[in-house]
């Protein structure tokens, strides 16, 4: 009589029990991985069990983890891009705006603090949490206050969308490190550097997926445009920031191509249905922001 534990019936069974697992069930996992091993099936052991530190590596980061993540991380992009710029003036106008814009995101409810950092760099940066930088050389592109207003609120639906944590979540398996955040920290600190350095790598260097870029993109018109600024802003900005960057093909490693994120854009204000008009703002930004730069 051939062995229960090694007929099909029971690997269907263990296909359900791993779904199970899936959706929340540990309990489950830990027999269905002891079954398996008792059937001499070492590989659907490893794999039942490999699920259940999956699952426990994708629990959600609480917000105090997400506060130590984010001011980690903000050091890192501090120091990168040449420290924080010293126009206080600078610094306040671009906070007034950005939480302006925040206030009509989808986490009105977190403090989005904003910097500018000191480089001539065309870049910024949403680290978790709401900790935002904008470079020198990203203002200077910009030409009106609802251009800037776009921009960071694209830096805010990544915020919005937890497009960093998401990255450090399904990195964690990776490298071994079943959580991350305070807890962990204060057993681990070496373990949380690694995860830190893991999150800068992919938001400096590599840069996210070009999806989240593409949503980042929708959402931050949209909750630009219902402060009042003019979503077209956005719009002119990208065509021109193509024909600034041109072929940089450093830009294009982290970035989505522009004629992609201009019809997304596109897209995105005809679904939600906001209609070209509002603000522009393009004396106030050059009084506040132009000499200052």
């Amino acid at each position: 009589m051939r062995n229960r534990l090694s007929s099909p019936w029971f690997v269907v069974g263990l296909g359900l029990v791993t779904t199970l697992t899936l959706s929340g069930c540990p309990e489950i996992q830990h027999v269905a991985e002891r079954a398996a091993r008792q059937s001499g099936d070492e590989r659907l052991a490893r794999a039942i069990h490999g699920t259940g530190q999956l699952i426990g590596g994708l629990l959600p980061i609480g917000p105090e983890e997400e506060e130590s993540i984010g001011q980690a991380i903000a050091l890192q992009v501090i120091g990168r891009y040449g420290g924080v710029y010293g126009q206080p003036e600078l610094t306040r106008y671009v906070n007034l705006v950005g939480r302006a814009v925040s206030l009509t995101c989808d986490r009105a409810n977190i403090e989005y603090r904003f910097a500018v950092l000191n480089s001539e760099t065309i870049n910024a940066f949403a680290a978790p949490s709401g900790y935002i930088f904008v470079t020198r050389g990203l203002l200077k592109a910009i030409q009106s206050e609802a251009e800037l207003a776009a921009v960071l609120g694209h830096e805010i639906g990544h915020v919005t969308q937890k497009h960093i944590l998401d990255v450090i979540q399904r990195s964690k398996q990776i490298s071994g490190v079943a959580e991350a955040g305070l807890a962990y920290a204060s057993r681990n600190p070496d373990a949380f550097k690694n995860v830190i350095d893991g999150a800068v790598k992919k938001l400096l260097d590599e840069g996210l997926d070009q999806g989240k870029e593409l949503e980042s993109d929708r959402l931050g018109v949209v909750f630009a445009s219902r402060v009042g600024y003019d979503p077209t802003a956005y719009l002119t900005f990208l065509n021109r920031l193509r024909s600034i960057k041109g072929d940089d093909r450093a830009f294009f490693k982290t970035h989505p191509n522009f004629s992609n994120r201009i019809s997304v854009v596109q897209n995105a204000l005809r679904e939600q249905g906001v209609k070209p008009g509002g603000a522009l703002l393009t004396e106030r930004f050059a009084q506040r922001a132009g000499g200052r730069l």
